[in-house]
């Protein structure tokens, strides 16, 4: 009996022993599971932060005074607020090539940026590639909606600038001469300056684009002063390049750029105009209110002064653009970062006012961003509401802009007629790069 009681303990204590270890075998897979588990959700955390990571690619507009390091400074400053967003800056390979025919490469490639500076948008829309705006994105802008293209905003405008005449104070005040307030009286004065052996106006068609500023600020002052709907009228097709009055502004141009600059304007570069201008070689420069943002980086030893390029009666019209801005890829992976990044360039007061202050622009916001102004863009300032303001002709905006391809090609037609090419025919070969371009979007 003894030894089947001692059988019996000894039978229940190995048990006990046995359900103990099978406990702790359980307990220590349970324990291991746990750490399986915990380690895959950190490598779970950790693979959701690299997918957090965005990267947007801006392409910006290269100058000599918006360089590249100054376009990083918004890059970098947004980078540092939002951590999870890399921006990479790009821009044109060189000077001679316009900021347009640039992009128009990038989306041909397959590689047309996230955010972009942009002039022309309607070259863009047609070809579905620009992300539309609400309203509501555009809340910030003191005019939401400049440049609407089929009722549609594709840019977010981020500057508004002047353009005509800069000139030497100093020498005309040598010369007698004061700012002219018809067109005959600006002729006559190139006339007097030239019999004093002084090149009136800097020219250079070497880059392709200076010389359209000068021919669209006549455009404008002519042209648009009378006629504000002439681009809508155009792309309807109730007029046309031949037209009297197109043509009276043409043969404006040819004129003065013939007979009135620099000799060797086909081998000048916009650079060397503005050498040409600030070394006194030359009395006068038609060109956009960034020109105040040179004449601080250069401080030349004369004064500056501004008249709007005059019609045949009065020179009371001043050549305003307002289409330059930012726009989206439409097929952007991150819309919504891209607004972000619009918007801060736009509203972070520090950044826009150091972006307007590059150039003494004014600004296109709502609100006020007071910033350190020239004397002369103080001048500009104090005159501007004396004007009228039309647009450049060149960069019309929304539905009275050139069709896609119209600007390349009048950028090639005032290059030859300023070498002497036949203005009629010059004019008519427009009219059927028009019909082209027309056809193309009516296909």
């Amino acid at each position: 009996m003894k030894k089947f009681i001692s059988l019996v303990l000894a039978l229940t204590v190995m048990a006990v022993m046995f359900t103990g270890c099978g406990e702790q075998k359980t307990a220590n897979k349970d324990e291991d599971k746990k750490v399986v588990e915990s380690k895959d959700k950190e490598e779970g955390k950790k693979e959701d932060n690299k997918e957090e990571k965005i990267k947007l690619v801006f392409a910006t507009n290269e100058t000599p005074i918006l360089t590249k390091e100054f376009w990083k400074i918004p890059s970098e400053k947004f980078m540092k607020e939002n951590p999870n967003i890399t921006i990479e800056n790009i821009a044109q390979p060189s000077s001679n090539i316009m900021m347009r025919d640039f992009l128009k490469t990038q989306l041909a490639t397959g590689e047309f940026p996230d955010v972009m500076v942009m002039g022309s948008p309607k070259d863009f829309v047609v070809a579905d590639a620009l992300l539309e705006f609400n309203e509501s994105d555009l809340d910030y802008t003191n005019n939401p909606t400049v440049g609407k293209i089929d009722g549609k905003s594709y840019t977010v405008p981020y500057k508004k600038m002047v353009g005509g005449i800069w000139y030497n104070k100093n020498m005309f005040k040598e010369q007698g001469l004061t700012e002219p307030k018809t067109y005959e009286e600006f002729v006559n004065l190139c006339k007097k300056l030239e019999g004093k052996d002084i090149t009136p106006i800097s020219m250079g068609l070497k880059d392709g684009w200076p010389q359209l500023v000068f021919a669209s600020c006549i455009l404008s002052a002519d042209l648009l002063t009378e006629n504000p709907a002439w681009g809508l009228q155009r792309n309807k097709g109730e007029t046309d390049f031949s037209s009297p009055e197109f043509k009276k502004s043409i043969e404006k141009y040819a004129d003065l750029v013939r007979n009135y600059t620099n000799e060797d304007m086909a081998s000048v570069s916009y650079a060397q105009m503005l050498e040409l201008f600030f070394s006194q070689k030359a009395a006068m420069i038609p060109m956009g209110s960034w020109l105040i943002g040179e004449e601080q980086r250069v401080k030349p030893d004369f004064e500056v002064g501004f008249f709007p390029i005059p019609s045949d009666d009065n020179a009371d019209s001043v050549a305003v653009w307002v289409n330059e801005g930012l726009a989206i890829n439409k097929n952007t992976k991150h819309p919504e970062e891209a607004k972000q990044f619009v918007k801060f360039f736009m509203t972070d007061k520090e950044w826009y006012g150091e972006f307007l202050k590059t150039e003494m622009l004014f600004p296109t916001t709502k609100e006020d961003v007071p910033y350190e102004m020239s004397p002369l863009r103080k001048e500009i300032g104090n005159r501007i509401g004396n004007w009228n303001e039309v647009e450049h002709w060149y960069d019309m905006t929304g539905d009275a802009a050139l069709l896609p391809g119209l600007q390349t090609y009048f950028n090639k037609m005032t290059q030859n007629i300023a070498m002497g090419a036949d203005i009629d025919k010059e004019l008519e070969l427009f009219n059927q790069e028009w019909k082209m371009a027309n056809d193309n979007l009516n296909q």
